[in-house]
């Protein structure tokens, strides 16, 4: 069972630790998922992420080689920038959702635990004759995560230098404590977001130096409860719960970010491309709201039913902060994905829930 090397850090904060994906132990939260989640939204936040994998992929055929991998462009990805994309495997389904950035020698590959392991295999696999390494780094680089409108402002107070203004998926070098941090501007919750990047011995300094920050701009440490309920709240797919190696880019509603239609052939690309050009995908991910009337809430996995026949399921339920009742993320067949449409979701006990389709995101 993985933990992080801020375990200490965590539990002078009062933490309630969970288990996710499925063998890392994280925070859930500091006593109040609800105060964490308003706190980001309208401000900032810091969020240990320990458990996001590291991939270092080199050699004179890095790029050729992941970009025939992926569904995003890597041919013409500039030094300092990066993409968001979907490795997929022959089928065209998803093994990964990975952001990928390119150094001046290498790639660094980011995605969640629970997809390493599938991307690797695929990945090491297809190398034939292709001059490319595959290195994890994720035993020796961590990720402290700032969210919020405030994150970058947040940022430059802790800083040593002066941070510029960074775009979505650009990354840059700074200091923080006397210690050299990687900033990339991800946005993976739905809002601004900027992901420190750092080795295990600047952890401790670079998390003080955020929790000392000046009180005007000083982020509020939060766990994986708000980031699930700010997630969901913006419709973004979070992998193993939303989107998994069953799932298309198309279905998932990551095509926009994570497709190019414009570069060479990768694996995959075949019924990717075909679903564009002629037909559809049959279900997509869609956001629900438990009618207000009801006591409870359905679960992840739990059937939709519409009219007496089985239309989807959940992927995730949290209790909405905005909404204040349940918000649910769920697969349903592409002609009752529309607002309003209302649905009827049922667990393996025939308990049911009526539900209503809401345009994402909330607020």
């Amino acid at each position: 069972m993985a933990v992080t090397s801020l375990i200490d850090q965590h539990r002078a904060l009062d933490a309630k630790f969970t288990q996710i994906a499925p063998d890392h132990v994280v925070v859930n939260h500091y006593g109040d998922p609800v105060a964490e989640h308003r706190a980001v939204a309208s401000g900032a936040g810091f969020i240990d992420r320990y458990y996001r994998s590291k991939l270092r992929i080199a050699g004179a055929d890095a790029i050729s080689f992941l970009n025939g991998q992926v569904t995003n462009d890597l041919a013409h990805l500039e030094v300092g920038h990066g993409v968001y994309a979907a490795a997929t495997d022959a089928k065209g389904r998803c093994l990964g959702d990975p952001y990928i950035y390119r150094f001046p020698d290498s790639l660094m590959v980011d995605l969640e635990p629970s997809a390493t392991e599938q991307t690797v295999a695929s990945w090491q696999h297809h190398i034939i004759a292709d001059e490319v390494t595959i290195t994890d780094l994720s035993e020796e680089m961590n990720t402290v995560s700032v969210v919020g409108p405030h994150a970058l402002e947040t940022i430059r107070s802790v800083a040593d230098g002066e941070v510029d203004e960074l775009g979505p998926l650009t990354f840059a070098g700074i200091s923080i404590a006397g210690q050299q941090v990687v900033v990339a501007r991800s946005d993976f919750a739905g809002m601004a977001a900027y992901d420190l990047f750092l080795w295990t011995q600047a952890l401790i300094p670079v998390w003080n130096r955020l929790l000392s920050a000046p009180e005007r701009v000083r982020p509020t440490p939060f766990g994986d409860a708000a980031l699930s309920t700010l997630m969901v709240e913006a419709g973004v797919v979070r992998y193993g719960r939303d989107l998994t190696e069953r799932n298309l880019p198309q279905e998932a509603g990551i095509e926009q970010r994570a497709v190019s239609y414009n570069k060479g052939c990768y694996l995959g690309q075949e019924v990717i491309c075909r679903i564009r050009s002629q037909g559809h995908v049959n279900r997509t991910l869609t956001g629900l709201v438990v009618s207000a009337e009801e006591e409870g809430r359905p679960a992840a996995g739990d059937k939709l039913i519409h009219e007496g026949k089985e239309a989807g399921w959940l992927t995730q339920v949290v209790d909405s902060p905005t909404l204040g009742r349940p918000l649910a993320l769920g697969y349903v067949k592409r002609d009752l994905a529309l607002p309003a449409t209302t649905l009827r979701s049922r667990n393996r006990k025939g308990k049911e829930w009526h539900l209503e389709v809401v345009a994402l995101p909330v607020g």
